[in-house]
């Protein structure tokens, strides 16, 4: 039966991909992010568990069928008809925006810089805590600058943009070169893909996207090994990093399996057996340990903002840097209801994605910024997004007031403007 479940899970990622690779627009759309995530950092995992001896039978039949009803929830949300949604329809004044991503940018930089000066055992590859949260949270101030100002470039050439994005980009590489990190080098590279189809209607090449995902299932197994070499080195460590052995990392994974996938199986098993359930409110934790600071309104405060949650397993010991993956907590929250939670990702996206197609400029931002954490809702967490929508509502959204205008001259403003969508 392991064996059985394996081969349906990889024909779903298959049919994902596939999906994905049969017209242009589709590599920009959730089912196919969803599929490349799973072939990358999911399926590798699975064929070694579904011999490991220390793996009951029944917890990975279950873990790895619930897999297959969420990823077929994410097909089924997005395919439901998605009109574009009317408050995103606004005006924008472009030089107002840039001055705004101005902002936004030097006061994301001071972060991004003091990020990077902190020494790389209290940032890389470890849960962070204090002073570098802090840091982490105000940085992507700088991310934000940077999308708008792609977006703007891709209207429109002006050379605040350029200058703007040249500034941003100089520390957004430093980070992805030091911390090795997967999720800003995939949001970097889909800000600039999704702000060409935006205006542009230019599509990254399907070889070339299926080409990114072969390499990027290579490079995904050998991240931690990279993060080593830079976590332990203060100085170049090329030679280092040229001889890890992709080929043999990602065997080794398959071999023996994941240490994610493990995770997911054991949660899923335990909540299975306990029928103790959250019922989604592990998300309005998560939203009180991210944004209320117990600096300011005290550890006991912040504690008394918590809602009790179901206990884990006692056995329970994750690996440290390693991920439960989506579908462990959608089940730890409706037990197999949980699946709703893909299906209702995948429609928000969906409504997001066509105002954004629309030339909504307030839904192309929302939608390049939300693009990476929602489809990692598979491979780390439901609520990511969720965190990043609440995020974008505090520091997004006052720049996004303060460039709307209805008054501006036709040729200073971004207002929406729907473009032909070639399959």
């Amino acid at each position: 039966m392991n064996d059985f479940l394996t081969a349906m899970l990889f024909l779903v990622v298959f049919s994902l991909v596939a999906w994905g690779m049969m017209s242009r627009r589709r590599v920009f759309e959730f089912p196919f992010h969803v599929g490349a995530v799973s072939f990358a950092f999911i399926i590798v995992q699975v064929p070694g568990l579904a011999h490991d001896p220390f793996v009951p039978e029944a917890a990975f039949i279950k873990a790895v069928g619930f897999l297959i009803l969420c990823l077929l929830m994410c097909w089924f949300g997005w395919t439901r008809n998605g009109e574009p949604l009317y408050f995103f329809r606004m005006t924008f004044s472009e030089p107002r925006l840039l001055i705004g991503a101005a902002v936004l940018s030097v006061l994301g930089a001071y972060f991004y810089y003091a990020l990077s000066r902190l020494p790389g055992e209290v940032t890389i590859a470890v849960q962070m805590t204090g002073v570098p949260v802090i840091y982490v949270f105000f940085s992507r101030l700088l991310v934000y600058g940077f999308a708008i100002s792609v977006l703007c470039l891709a209207r429109c050439f002006s050379a605040g943009a350029l200058g703007i994005m040249a500034f941003d980009l100089a520390f957004i590489v430093d980070r992805i070169v030091r911390s090795g990190s997967r999720a800003d080098t995939t949001e970097l590279l889909m800000i600039c893909a999704l702000a060409l189809w935006f205006y542009k209607r230019r599509a990254i090449p399907r070889w070339l996207a299926l080409g990114g995902l072969v390499v990027g299932t290579l490079l995904m197994n050998s991240v931690g090994d990279y993060r080593a070499i830079s976590k332990n080195n203060t100085g170049s460590a090329w030679q280092d990093i040229a001889e890890i052995d992709l080929l043999e990392n990602t065997a080794k994974v398959w071999s023996s399996g994941g240490n994610e996938m493990r995770n997911a199986i054991q949660r899923v098993r335990y909540a299975d057996e306990k029928m103790e359930f959250d019922y989604g409110l592990s998300h309005w934790n998560n939203l009180v340990f991210s944004f209320i600071p117990a600096q300011l309104v005290g550890v006991d405060v912040k504690s008394s903002l918590m809602i009790s949650q179901p206990a884990l397993a006692r056995d329970y010991d994750p690996v440290l840097g390693t991920t439960e993956t989506g579908l462990a907590d959608a089940f730890q929250s409706f037990w197999y209801f949980g699946a709703v939670k893909f299906f209702g990702l995948a429609y928000i996206m969906r409504r997001i994605f066509a105002s954004a197609e629309a030339g909504a400029f307030a839904a192309q931002f929302v939608y390049v910024m939300s693009v990476v954490p929602a489809m990692h809702a598979i491979s780390h967490k439901t609520d990511w997004v969720l965190m990043v929508w609440v995020h974008m509502l505090l520091f997004a959204v006052p720049i996004m007031m303060f460039a709307l205008t209805s008054r501006t001259p036709l040729r200073h403003s971004i207002h929406a403007r729907k473009l032909p969508v070639p399959e």
